[in-house]
């Protein structure tokens, strides 16, 4: 592939910055991530594929199909060790058969694969146990999922996906005549890579998990080739039980995605294993006995004065946990 390059002086300082981007959502900061990218993109405003990068609201991306992830965890429990991780991960469209539209539109391919503590303890492992899972011949868990599908996909990437790899067979032959055409194109892959893991954040900040356990967000041979958590199985935790403390947390929203539908079969069944939970494994949450605990004494507190005991802060958020923001 030829290198060419407005922004980078050498493929090494490209792959630098995708490193440094990539390490921004790693640390659970994908707004940094974000804004590091559209400084680029600025930098080279005049180009048509910046200005179509700069666009695309970031709220406006959102992930679909997020049920189908408690329905097939709730399956694959049935068969062997519970799923302790979820990756969700762009996979190359040319070798699902994908091509862009006249337009240059084309909707992602995602692929989300299922992990068990078989591949790596993702159940007892932090942030930075989990990036420590990381290296360059790719992750320790790679390849050694349970189960693996199409079922989530991504609405508002369609422009930004499809008009990159529209204009990648042209990059790999250098037939493009300005250095920044060079750039854009890559800087619209990395922030669609970017918008996605944010998409994520939100889908598990609002329409939670069937249990606390870590998302990843990466890449399956498709550039910019990011891979990073956005979620352990303890901030999950930790998200939750400062929601219930706070008193305006819905107990259904947790057990949402178990309830959506009976479990359905999966095209790839494992063999049944002798594992059972143990209090090491199994997960006792202090969510509920918190809220239940806030709860009584709120009650004890009314019976006493007669007047609702109003809490005197409000925890963070649980979106604005994943994201890194106060609430």
């Amino acid at each position: 592939m030829v290198f060419a390059s407005q922004l980078f002086s050498s493929e090494e300082q490209e792959r630098a910055f995708r490193g440094r981007v990539e390490g921004m959502l790693r640390d659970g900061e994908p707004d940094l991530a974000l804004a590091e990218i559209d400084a680029r993109l600025n930098d080279i405003s005049a180009s048509p594929f910046a200005r179509l990068a700069m666009t695309v609201d970031p709220d406006s991306v959102k992930v679909t199909g997020w049920g189908s992830i408690g329905r097939n965890i709730e399956s694959l429990d049935l068969h062997g060790q519970p799923i302790s991780a979820v990756s969700i991960d762009f996979a190359d469209p040319a070798a699902a058969g994908r091509v862009s539209d006249s337009d240059m539109k084309m909707r992602p391919v995602l692929e989300t694969s299922y992990y068990c503590d078989d591949v790596y303890a993702f159940s007892t492992s932090d942030r930075a146990t989990i990036n420590s899972g990381y290296g360059r011949a790719g992750s320790r868990w790679q390849g050694g999922y349970e189960h693996l599908d199409r079922e989530v996909n991504v609405t508002g990437l369609d422009a930004l996906y499809g008009a990159y790899h529209s204009v990648l067979p042209h990059m790999e032959r250098g037939e493009l005549t300005e250095l920044a055409d060079y750039d854009a194109p890559r800087l619209c892959a990395m922030r669609a890579a970017v918008l996605l893991h944010r998409a994520i954040a939100r889908a598990i900040a609002e329409e939670g998990l069937i249990r606390p356990m870590a998302i990843l967000c990466g890449s399956n041979d498709d550039y910019p080739y990011f891979d990073a958590p956005v979620t352990s199985r303890a901030e999950y935790d930790e998200a939750t039980d400062a929601q219930a403390e706070s008193g305006d947390t819905d107990e259904a929203l947790f057990t949402s995605l178990a309830t959506l539908a009976p479990a359905a079969p999966v095209a790839q069944v494992r063999q049944v294993s002798s594992y059972q939970f143990t209090p090491e494994t199994d997960h006792v949450s202090g969510r509920s006995l918190r809220h239940r605990f806030v709860r009584e004494l709120q009650e004890n507190a009314n019976d006493e004065t007669g007047e609702p005991v109003e809490e005197e802060a409000k925890a963070t958020s649980l979106f604005g946990r994943l994201f890194r923001r106060s609430a």
